[in-house]
């Protein structure tokens, strides 16, 4: 249970926060960020912050003011109305005027649930202490720029965004861009299913949620992925299994195991390099580079800058069979040039059949853990990464960091004498979670 002080009585809310939303009732940031996935509980912990809020908040003149923006009408007055009365229950005074679906404290702070476009305008000149943004990508991708945001300036309101991915090409994600810049104002909880045991749902479910679903949906809506779904994608499957598992987080280095790097070679598109170590039985991808229109030179300066920061050595670099083509000019290969910069040997992976390296990088997938940061752009590469309308992998831009994992998922052999087979899979991982530094 949740207490919150109003002069003279302590009053206690009926409300105790599940594990994954404590955080976010601790946090002491003005502005917080939560993407968060079906049935988590997200539109109760926004609900009962705010009444804490309006609680808490002494002030006489002009009377505190709090808004919970919802989508639509209906959805704030079918649900989190019902929510927003349980909750004060307990506190003495208490006014509700069902048709404006607010509620008056008895000194004066008032909670205010706003749905729908037409409504979120009238919000426009008015000031708020406090405001919750629910399911933001179905309202107005403008509301907290141009309007909520305005609205905190008098009394340094604080304001909540929260919702779960409709893909990356809307204001949600960008705002979850700018709020990872912005550190010391913003807090940002990002609550997949993974992340919440089962506080939230059983896992008999999820596994449920999981076979009805769609792989794109099950990955937007349960896993909290922001990447636009793509007809026809590889690894969607995969993928989602690695996430369910907790198997993307913060990995660390391990210093004792040397690293691999693999390679898709770009002239005039992306050149893409993976990272990784073999660790036992465990495949550690640690970071993901990727860029354009540079020389050989700048991707060895850039690898070995990695590894002097991470105070690691190279054991071996995989390059797809094309590292062996001879410049015309010189008469050398991409092959000598890297021999002369690395002191890692270089291993040429033979061309494989496209759909058997397909299936390779799956059992790969099956295999490894991912650092969440270091390997952000390249797990955004494989979900992109699809069939065309002739049935063969697409190229774009995806299919470069894909094709640089296939390199792994082919090479691996050559570098340590086993095959994927080998490996095993990380459904009960053992003492790689003791060096993992957190969840995502």
């Amino acid at each position: 249970m949740l207490a919150a002080s109003l002069e003279p009585n302590v009053i206690t809310i009926p409300y105790l926060a599940r594990p994954h939303f404590r955080p976010f009732h601790a946090s002491t940031k003005r502005f917080r960020y939560i993407v968060s996935h079906r049935r988590a509980g997200k539109s109760v912990a926004l609900i009962v912050h705010i009444i804490i809020q309006c609680i808490n908040n002494k002030r006489q003149q002009p009377p505190p003011k709090y808004a919970y923006i919802a989508p639509s009408f209906a959805a704030a007055k079918d649900l989190v109305w019902q929510y927003l009365k349980y909750y004060t229950a307990n506190i003495p005074g208490m006014r509700y005027v069902e048709g404006e679906l607010s509620a008056i404290f008895l000194h004066g702070g008032t909670i205010k649930l706003y749905g729908g476009a037409d409504a979120v305008e009238r919000l426009r000149g008015l000031h708020l202490d406090g405001a919750a943004m629910d399911e933001f990508p179905l309202l107005n991708q403008q509301a907290f720029s141009s309007i909520v945001r305005p609205a905190l300036a008098d009394y340094h309101g604080w304001a909540v965004v929260a919702g779960t991915p409709m893909g990356d090409a809307n204001a949600f994600y960008q705002l979850k861009l700018n709020a990872e810049k912005d550190p010391g104002n913003w807090e940002i909880f990002d609550i997949p299913i993974s992340a919440t045991a089962e506080d939230a749902l059983t896992r008999e479910e999820v596994e449920a949620l999981r076979r009805d679903m769609s792989a794109d949906e099950f990955a937007r809506e349960m896993m909290c992925s922001f990447v636009t779904p793509v007809a026809g994608a590889y690894y969607s499957e995969s993928l989602n299994a690695l996430r369910l598992a907790s198997r993307v987080a913060a990995v660390a280095p391990d210093l004792a195991a040397d690293v691999i790097t693999a390679w898709d070679l770009g002239i005039d598109d992306y050149t893409a390099i993976w990272l990784f170590q073999v660790c036992g039985a465990e495949l550690h991808f640690l970071c993901y580079i990727e860029d354009a229109g540079r020389n050989l030179e700048h991707y060895a300066r850039e690898i070995e800058a990695w590894l002097t920061k991470q105070n690691l050595k190279a054991k071996a670099h995989l390059l797809p069979h094309d590292v062996e083509a001879r410049e015309y000019a010189t008469g050398e290969s991409r092959k000598d040039t890297l021999t002369r910069l690395m002191t890692a040997p270089i291993y040429t992976v033979p061309r494989n059949n496209p759909e058997d390296g397909i299936n390779g990088v799956r059992r790969l997938l099956s295999k490894s853990w991912f650092d969440a940061t270091g390997c952000r752009l390249g797990l955004s590469r494989l979900a992109g990464y699809h069939r065309n309308k002739l049935g063969k992998p697409a190229h774009d831009d995806n299919c470069h960091g894909a094709d640089a994992l296939r390199t792994a998922a082919d090479g691996l052999p050559l570098v340590t004498g086993m095959s994927l087979s080998r490996y095993s899979s990380f459904s009960h991982p053992g003492r790689l979670r003791r060096r993992v530094r957190g969840i995502v």
